[in-house]
């Protein structure tokens, strides 16, 4: 067993002896948590043709608050890149003393350099970039952030939000930085919706259209739910209207402005202008085939007894014009609606407020049709269309019941 271990233990201690050597001829050392001038000069003299010294005094001088010293940097920068000059790293820290020492034309050249050791590199590319455009060189700066967009498409955010800082002008990235490819369009719009610049989106949007590139579905909703949400509804609308002509779905030709009035449908195209449906505790939303006032379906929400509701969960938004009169009707059919808050239908402004609402229906109801004639306000966007019951403060709140819905329709008066 010793006879053993004795050459298992000069292995081991051959090993730690071997790895301390390797460490302080690069200027490391295990026994110590910072690296000192002195220790690197030592590096240095154990083995002078090692280029990493040299490179880590060269930041030595950068960055001690002690021992700044740019001339002595950049004097030990250029003696690591003699002895390797195929380390990218030490030309983009060559270039930006440079820049320190305001020798500009030398810190673009050390750039041209690093670029031309490793081109496709993300650090190159971002490094000579913004020292560009620190320099005041925006054009010699484009390539390198057009570079990033198309090969480092995750990073898109972090490039435009250092050009947008430096020039501050949506039109100029579009026209000039942004790829002239579906994806880098894409990445933009994104950016766009994100920091929500609504008019730029806008613009990007049109400009990828006249390029001829192709929007899917779910690039198209995105697009409008971003309009929504920034109550420019009346684009959004128009957006909505191509796309249905687009998927050869046609817009109601009688002039009402409800999508899916007769929820004949689950959805047409799932977003937008559509109905949005959700569940809330206390009431199901679901579409009755048995059931309807006309068509094949309508729409059936039932309510288990066991909850006050505050029920809003079925909606619509709409395109209106500006200070014109409408009319909104809904049919309803309701089975043992219990509380004194009962269902009912009614229209709120996206924009300037306004406020429309139907007769609430409680207990027993065949089909019955609830209208709700309004006037927009001036500047009006459009507005909401949603189903309605409120929750109470009565001691008989919990509500339970069915009610149906069909055959919504929102046209302007006189149609």
């Amino acid at each position: 067993m010793k006879r053993l271990f004795f050459p298992l233990f000069v292995i081991l201690i051959s090993v730690l002896m071997g790895y301390h050597i390797h460490s302080v001829w690069r200027g490391l050392s295990l026994y110590q948590a910072n690296l000192s001038k002195e220790s690197i000069l030592m590096a240095i003299r154990l083995n002078p043709s090692n280029p990493d010294p040299y490179y880590r005094l060269g930041l030595f001088y950068q960055w001690d608050i002690r021992n700044i010293d740019l001339n002595e940097s950049l004097k030990y920068l250029k003696k690591a890149i003699e002895r390797n000059p195929l380390e990218q790293q030490y030309y983009l820290n060559l270039a930006k003393i440079l820049y320190r020492m305001e020798e500009k034309n030398a810190s673009e050249q050390a750039l041209e350099k690093a670029i031309l050791v490793f081109p496709t590199s993300y650090q190159g590319r971002w490094v000579s970039g913004n020292l560009l455009l620190q320099q005041g060189v925006l054009e010699k700066a484009i390539p390198h952030f057009t570079y990033i967009l198309v090969n480092y498409p995750n990073q898109s955010g972090l490039v435009y939000d250092v050009i947008l800082k430096a020039i501050n002008d949506t039109d100029s990235i579009l026209e000039r930085i942004v790829p002239k490819d579906p994806s880098s369009m894409n990445q933009y719009l994104a950016y766009l919706y994100e920091i929500g610049d609504r008019e730029s989106a806008k613009k990007a949007w049109k400009k990828k259209t006249s390029y001829g590139m192709k929007n899917d579905r779910t690039e198209t909703l995105r697009h409008i739910e971003f309009l929504i949400a920034h109550r420019d509804l009346r684009e959004a609308f128009q957006v909505w209207k191509d796309r249905l002509h687009e998927e050869g779905l046609s817009s109601p030709s009688d002039g009402n402005l409800i999508t899916n009035g007769g929820f004949e449908k689950n959805e047409i195209l799932g977003g937008g202008f559509d109905w949005k449906i959700k569940n809330v505790p206390g009431a199901m939303v679901s579409f009755d085939h048995l059931m309807a006032l006309g068509g094949k379906s309508s729409l059936k929400i039932d309510f288990n007894g066991k909850e006050n509701v505050d029920f809003h969960h079925v909606y619509q938004y709409v395109s209106l014009k500006p200070n014109s009169e409408y009319v909104l009707k809904a049919h309803m059919k309701t089975k043992g609606i219990t509380t004194k808050s009962g269902i009912r239908i009614e229209v709120l402004g996206v924009g300037p407020s306004f406020h429309g609402i139907s007769e609430s229906l409680i207990g027993d109801n065949e089909w019955k049709e609830l209208v709700i004639p309004f006037r927009t306000p001036v500047q009006s966007q459009g507005g909401v269309v949603r189903v309605r019951r409120e929750r109470t403060d009565k001691f008989d709140r919990f509500i339970s019941g069915t009610v149906w819905i069909d055959n919504v329709s929102l046209k302007e008066k006189g149609q």
